[in-house]
């Protein structure tokens, strides 16, 4: 779809009415979708056209629908633009498009980004048509063998086994209850809207433990895939010590290791598979990688 025929299709659909006068901007498309920016007089609208065949990714399936019902449900709290519309576009892919008043350009402060989380989590959101994830350490270390049995003759996977986490490391309890998680929550993540900042890109959501948030709002390896550098350790003592509900942060402390072994396995298993299909995406996988190893490397010698 060009953006001719964007603006086009658009044109005088609610909310949109008269778009003579409104900008349309294509935005770097992700691994999962394109973006653009529609720029009003009175709003921004960020569109997103989803790809096919997404929707069996061993991590992170791309489900259009988990995004719609997280907006619409986080808005309500202001922690999410609205959800303007949800529908196909002329080709019959899936249309996310939200919207918002233009606010701050700047990057939001870790202790901020911490509050964020916190007020998010503390909503304890369950809804019944988002799918349940995998939670707890154990059940996290199942998941990330199971990405690695899909590269069963991969060298590199035996060597990461290696640094897999003990089973016994933390004791087998029962998983805290499961609530409306992000799962690729980051910096990148964050809109910042004259309402203040708000949560963006749910096409991963599930219900999980809010540990899986932190630890990835802290992993160097989504960073690098939106972009951007990973925090200083500085940066993450800081987010941790905002973090309001201290029980969520020493459930991460004693899991985190299991989650970021599961981020290094989707990592690799990306890379391996992506190699002749999409190289650049391949390397850039290989480079999140590296950031999760070094990571556990940490983590092993604390």
């Amino acid at each position: 779809m060009t953006d001719a025929e964007l603006l086009d299709f658009l044109q005088g659909r609610y909310p949109f009415g008269d778009l003579s006068g409104a900008r349309l901007r294509p935005l770097p498309s992700s691994y999962t979708h394109r973006f653009w920016r529609l720029r009003t007089r009175e709003r921004d609208y960020v569109i997103k056209e989803y790809f096919p065949g997404l929707e069996n990714n061993p991590l992170y399936p791309t489900l259009p629908q988990e995004e719609a019902t997280a907006l619409t449900l986080l808005e309500r709290h202001r922690l999410a633009p609205r959800l303007e519309c949800f529908l196909d576009s002329p080709a019959g892919s899936p249309l996310v498009i939200y919207g918002y008043e233009r606010g701050s350009e700047a990057e939001i402060d870790v202790r901020d980004a911490a509050q964020l989380l916190g007020r998010f989590a503390a909503l304890e959101l369950a809804p019944e048509e988002v799918r349940m994830v995998p939670s707890g350490y154990h059940q996290v270390l199942a998941h990330a063998d199971a990405i690695l049995e899909k590269i069963p003759d991969s060298r590199r996977a035996a060597n990461l086994k290696r640094l897999r986490p003990q089973d016994g490391a933390v004791e087998v309890s029962a998983v805290p209850q499961c609530t409306l998680i992000h799962r690729s929550l980051c910096l990148g993540t964050v809109q910042m809207t004259a309402a203040g900042p708000t949560l963006i890109d749910w096409q991963y959501a599930g219900l999980g433990d809010p540990v899986e948030d932190i630890a990835c709002f802290l992993s160097p390896g989504l960073l690098t895939l939106y972009g951007l550098k990973p925090l200083v350790l500085y940066a993450e003592d800081l987010f941790l010590k905002h973090y309001p509900d201290r029980a969520i942060v020493d459930r991460f402390l004693a899991e985190r290791a299991a989650y970021h072994w599961r981020l290094a396995a989707y990592c690799l298993f990306r890379q391996e598979t992506l190699t002749h299909e999409n190289a650049p995406a391949s390397r850039a996988y290989a480079r999140a990688l590296e950031e999760e190893v070094d990571l556990l490397l940490r983590l092993r010698g604390k």
